[in-house]
């Protein structure tokens, strides 16, 4: 009994002790000033679209990004949109927040370690399918919230590029382990750090003010907490993380599927058997992930 209890509190020191490292370091990476001023804009019920519109394009590369993927297949409108004041009329203020999100964060983790690590075309591409993949689950399953299954999709793995960049070491240590075991990254860094990507992409998306839900998605990606005010998004990011994995699976990657809380499904009210009739509309959803990506990462 004694050996078990030290061991959980090595582990629990061992966790805060990285937290409060990510607490500490002075060049993390910061979403950009035009994603706070909005942010606080938006809160005010008084602000016109015309001022969110010339805050966006103080920031040419946000707003860029912002109007490439208006104007992709993503959003499919029937005609060009050339302005970001345009693209919140025909859209509205809130799919406009949640794109600012999607283009801010690829910003602001767009640096690479100089070091073999962490795949980072990899990366962005299960965050694109996941989000894809969510986006459309949530249309199926009539959330009327498609817009943020799709970014919390996006967003929900961004503590594996902390690791990368900040704790390089430890990244690398965890890759081993999970290629040597023939588990998970979360299984190997739960075993090896004793704090996951899941809760240092928390720690980071609560340190850049991000929506609640969004802190509490990422934190629950692979630990649902069922009872949980979140906990239908979580659920619905678990299944479209595990799916993206499995697409990718069928093209030969090796890496283990991440485990899922079976509660999933019942907090959706989904039938896991649903999924072969969705099968076809899920791959086209995924041949639009690889157009988005690269729009994203131009």
């Amino acid at each position: 009994m004694r050996d078990f209890e030290e061991a959980v509190y090595c582990e629990t020191v061992a966790k805060e002790n990285l937290l409060e490292q990510l607490a500490d370091i002075r060049d993390l990476p910061t979403l950009p000033t035009v994603f706070m001023r909005i942010m606080r804009l938006m809160q005010s019920k008084e602000t016109s679209i015309r001022e969110i519109s010339q805050v966006v394009e103080m920031d040419q590369s946000i707003a860029m990004k912002i109007l490439r993927l208006i104007n992709s297949s993503f959003y499919g409108l029937s005609r060009s949109v050339y302005s970001v004041q345009q693209a919140i009329v025909l859209l509205g203020a809130n799919t406009l927040k949640n794109i600012l999100i999607t283009a801010s964060v690829f910003q602001a983790l767009s640096r690479r370690s100089r070091e073999a690590g962490l795949n980072r075309e990899a990366f962005w591409k299960h965050a694109m399918d996941c989000g894809m993949i969510a986006r459309y689950l949530d249309d199926k399953i009539n959330s009327g919230r498609e817009e943020e299954g799709f970014i919390c999709g996006i967003i929900h793995d961004i503590g594996k590029v902390v690791l990368d960049q900040y704790f390089h070491d430890k990244l690398l240590a965890v890759l081993s382990e999970a290629r040597k075991e023939g588990i998970s990254f979360y299984q190997a860094e739960r075993e090896l750090l004793g704090v996951s990507h899941a809760e240092i992409g928390s720690k980071l998306a609560d340190l850049w003010y991000l929506p609640d839900n969004l802190v509490e998605v990422i934190a629950q990606h692979h630990e649902l907490r069922p009872d949980g005010e979140y906990a239908r998004q979580a659920a619905l990011i678990q299944i479209s993380d595990m799916l993206a994995h499995r697409f990718q699976e069928r093209k030969g990657r090796a890496d283990p599927i991440p485990e899922m809380d079976p509660l999933c499904w019942h907090l959706l009210d989904l039938d896991p058997g649903q999924l072969d009739a969705w099968n076809d509309d899920l791959k086209a959803e995924l041949e639009k992930a690889d157009e988005l990506l690269l729009l994203m990462l131009e």
